[in-house]
């Protein structure tokens, strides 16, 4: 997985790069076949969003941002 190239990980406060929206923490990080990736075989990151209005989603690490505390 790769994580670690991420510029935030589990827990961290993060928003969506647009700007739109609420702040949310990161609740996991996973491997999952996506749409991006195409190829059933070949896996894509998404990261799960627990957001400060209570909503819960799924997003590519590529559309957030890490929140300077």
């Amino acid at each position: 997985m790769e994580e670690q190239n991420l510029p935030f990980k589990k827990g961290d406060r993060v928003k969506r790069k647009d700007g739109k929206g609420a702040l949310g923490i990161v609740e996991d990080i996973r491997e999952e076949v996506t749409k991006k990736a195409g190829d059933p075989d070949e896996q894509g990151l998404l990261v799960s969003v627990q957001w400060d209005n209570g909503t819960f989603s799924y997003f590519a690490p590529e559309s957030l941002e890490a929140v300077k505390s």
